[in-house]
């Protein structure tokens, strides 16, 4: 029995945005994230090269997205790994506003304070979930069967816990605030 090998083009423009979110997120950390989308044409073009029997394309098109940006960081460490360049204050333009950048760590630290502050909503079978799929990036297969139920009901679990976070946290903020 032969198998019918993958629409890869369908599966690209199905999956594509997750996978330049994941590539731009780690080339961002070195400054580089506008090398997102070589990384997923990288990606593309190998997964090509070699098809695959996959049971999870998403996850299999993320996970190879992030090590084609993961490859590109550690290639331009090799080339860039000579020492440091010793710069005065007076040779670099300031391009950064210190105060927005405070503000954004202060709002980014209420809003998480607000998030843990809203997780007693939720059961712990859906904080279970949440945390597997959403934080640790698990595929929801393997939280389904830790939690003895369907992948598809993984994704409704995480669908109800996310809108109830929601919810708690609008209440929340509208209370502080």
């Amino acid at each position: 029995m032969t198998t019918v090998p993958p629409d890869l083009g369908a599966l690209y423009l199905r999956h594509r945005d997750a996978m330049h979110r994941v590539a731009a997120s780690v080339l961002r950390e070195a400054g580089r994230a506008s090398e997102a989308s070589d990384a997923v044409s990288d990606a593309m073009v190998s997964i090509m090269a070699s098809p695959r029997d996959v049971r999870n394309w998403e996850a299999f098109l993320v996970t190879a997205a992030k090590r084609k940006a993961l490859d590109r960081v550690r290639s331009a460490e090799v080339r860039h790994g000579g020492p440091e360049l010793v710069t005065s204050a007076h040779d670099r333009a300031e391009t950064t506003d210190i105060a927005e950048d405070v503000a954004d760590a202060h709002d980014r630290g209420r809003r998480a304070a607000l998030a843990r502050a809203s997780l007693s909503v939720l059961d712990e079978r859906h904080r279970t979930a949440v945390w597997q799929t959403v934080a640790l990036e698990r595929p929801r297969a393997d939280v389904a069967i830790e939690l003895g139920v369907s992948p598809a009901r993984v994704s409704q679990m995480i669908t109800r816990a996310l809108a109830l976070l929601r919810d708690e946290m609008g209440r929340r903020e509208g209370r502080d605030g």
